[in-house]
C-alpha cells in the first residue's frame, strides 16, 4: 500500500502531466488556427484573430505569441500535415523524359501549397534559429527527394546539380510568378526546360 508522500508524489506527476497535456494541446490548437488563417490570406494574423479561431482565451495566446520560437514546432507540423501530401504518391519509374515532367509537375504544386505560409514567415526567417533550422531541414529533405526521382542527376557535375536544385527551389518559382509574372504553366514551363536542358543535353535547341 502506498504512504502518504507516495501518494502525494504521484498526484503531483498526474497533475504535472494533465498540465503538460493541456499546454501541449493548447499550443496545437493556437499552431493549427494560425496556419488556417494563413491559408485563407490573413498572412499576419493578430493573437485575437487566432484566440478566436482557436477557441481559446485571448491571453492565452498572446502569451505564446510573446515566445514564438516556443510555437515554430506546433506551426511547422502543422504546414506539414498540409504541404508533404504533395511530395508523395507520384510513381517516379518512366523514362527520364517523364520523370522530369513528373518532378516538376509535384514540385511545383508543392510550392503552390507552400506560397501562402512562406510569405507569412519570411519576416520572421532572419531573427528565428527555429524556422532557420526547419527551412534548412526541408530542403535537405527535398534534395533527397530529386536524386531519388532523378538518380540521373547523381552523374551531374556538383555546380549543375546546384543549379537543378536552383531550378526545382521556392524561389525560383516565386520569382518567376511574382517578379517575372508568368503563368503558372508558363513557369512550369520555363522550370522543365531548365531541367530538360540539364540532363537531357541532345534536346537543346
Amino acid at each position: 500500500m502506498l504512504d502518504d508522500d507516495s501518494e502525494r508524489d504521484e498526484g503531483s506527476a498526474v497533475t504535472t502531466d494533465g498540465r503538460l497535456n493541456r499546454s501541449i494541446r493548447t499550443k496545437a490548437a493556437i499552431a493549427a488556427a494560425f496556419v488556417a488563417l494563413v491559408d485563407e490570406g490573413h498572412l499576419s494574423p493578430t493573437s485575437q484573430d487566432v484566440a478566436e479561431r482557436a477557441g481559446v482565451g485571448h491571453r492565452t495566446v498572446f502569451r505564446h505569441f510573446q515566445d514564438m520560437e516556443s510555437l515554430y514546432g506546433s506551426i511547422h507540423d502543422a504546414i506539414a500535415q498540409r504541404a508533404q501530401p504533395f511530395l508523395l504518391g507520384t510513381p517516379f519509374k518512366a523514362s527520364l523524359d517523364n520523370r522530369i515532367r513528373q518532378l516538376v509537375e509535384q514540385r511545383t504544386r508543392f510550392h503552390v501549397r507552400i506560397t501562402q505560409y512562406r510569405r507569412a514567415l519570411i519576416s520572421r526567417y532572419w531573427s528565428s534559429p527555429t524556422l532557420q533550422g526547419f527551412v534548412h531541414k526541408d530542403q535537405a529533405m527535398l534534395r533527397a527527394l530529386t536524386r531519388d526521382a532523378l538518380p540521373e542527376s547523381r552523374d551531374l557535375a556538383a555546380e549543375d546539380f546546384e543549379l537543378l536544385e536552383l531550378l526545382l527551389s521556392f524561389e525560383c518559382w516565386a520569382r518567376l510568378r511574382e517578379l517575372q509574372e508568368l503563368s503558372e504553366r508558363r513557369a512550369r514551363e520555363v522550370i522543365e526546360r531548365g531541367v530538360r536542358r540539364l540532363l537531357l543535353p541532345e534536346d537543346k535547341p
